[in-house]
């Protein structure tokens, strides 16, 4: 079987480019179309990748020959699109955040679940990560205990609106996006954690600033703290503070007996717990298993189910939206269930 795969947008070209490059390589898919609005840029991706790049989202989207849409738009655009794609028979894979709002996430939601056609986000890209798949395999045997504390960070630069650009563009347009530096991974973490943890987010308080970036609408650092239902507490760090090339990842798990940290400086974990050897030690992550499009293609062939949803992705949202309120308001602030 071979799975038929559309792109409306490129806007989130960061997850845009590298995606079609997966689907290009991929035996068991065919990307039949492409879209991107801006016609400058659309004839960009057309060189780039020798594939006739049109401007009519629908048009790629109510193709009969598409099973898939991916919609890399910017956020404002997503759940519009999603719905379309949706009410077309697709299924869709698509950017974080899913929505610029809680209640357009429920209407999303309220869309897959009536139309019965899968969602997947692309929040869930770290549960692929071969260090976190170690972890949660480590975890789940009880090699570090229970669970307490997290700790997740990336430093990233100030987005570009697209290669080359000098701008960040819809990146920081408060229109077009509903957060800045914090959401742009802190999407990703909450994801991560809530999978590790096998558990939800209860409330969250936290701060933003403008340490670097001080002339942008949105913030360049965010540093929260997260409780979950468990009773285990993590904090996430993301900002676009940075210098170009000098991007860094860490994710910190503690438990009652070890401890599991993965720095992407480095590209090691470092592992203490029940190993059979005393302290700490260096490990290299096994090898990879497939990126996030490859499980998409999977799923869409039968031979794996979605690892998220929708609904997951909406309460990565509330989660994250529940932070700002908290930073903009100086409280902790509970995280409501859907």
């Amino acid at each position: 079987m071979t799975v038929r795969f559309a792109f409306a947008g490129f806007d989130h070209w960061y997850n845009a480019f590298p995606s079609l490059e997966q689907l290009l390589a991929d035996d068991e898919a065919e990307v039949v179309a492409i879209a991107h609005s801006d016609p400058a840029q659309a004839a960009y991706v057309s060189a780039k990748y020798g594939i006739p790049c049109g401007t009519d989202y629908a048009a790629v989207i109510e193709r009969d020959d598409v099973d898939v849409v991916c919609s890399f738009t910017s956020t404002e655009q997503n759940a519009g699109l999603a719905t379309q794609a949706l009410e077309a028979g697709k299924a869709v894979c698509a950017i974080k955040p899913l929505a610029v709002s809680v209640a357009e996430a429920d209407a999303l939601v309220a869309t897959v679940a009536r139309t019965g056609r899968p969602y997947f986000p692309n929040d869930a890209a770290r549960r692929l990560s071969p260090a976190n798949i170690q972890f949660r395999e480590w975890i789940d045997s009880g090699r570090i205990g229970d669970v307490l504390t997290a700790h997740c960070s990336f430093r990233a630069g100030l987005p570009q609106a697209w290669p080359g650009a000098t701008s960040p563009g819809w990146f920081t347009d408060p229109g077009r996006a509903p957060g800045g530096a914090f959401i742009d991974h802190a999407v990703y973490h909450i994801d991560v954690l809530r999978w590790l943890f096998g558990t939800d987010v209860a409330e969250t308080t936290g701060m933003v600033a403008n340490v670097r970036h001080k002339d942008i609408p949105f913030e360049d650092y965010g540093h929260g703290i997260f409780r979950f239902t468990n009773g285990a507490v993590g904090t996430i760090e993301d900002t676009w503070t940075s210098n170009p090339g000098a991007s860094r990842e860490v994710i910190e798990i503690v438990g009652t007996k070890g401890s599991l940290i993965m720095d992407s400086a480095t590209g090691k974990m470092a592992v203490n717990g029940d190993f059979g050897v005393k302290g700490w030690f260096l490990a290299s992550p096994p090898p990879a298993k497939g990126g996030f499009m490859r499980h998409v293609v999977r799923c869409m062939t039968g031979d794996e189910e979605p690892m998220s949803s929708a609904q997951a992705a909406r309460d990565n949202l509330a989660a994250c939206l529940a932070f700002y309120e908290a930073a903009r308001t100086g409280s902790t602030v509970r995280v409501s269930p859907a």
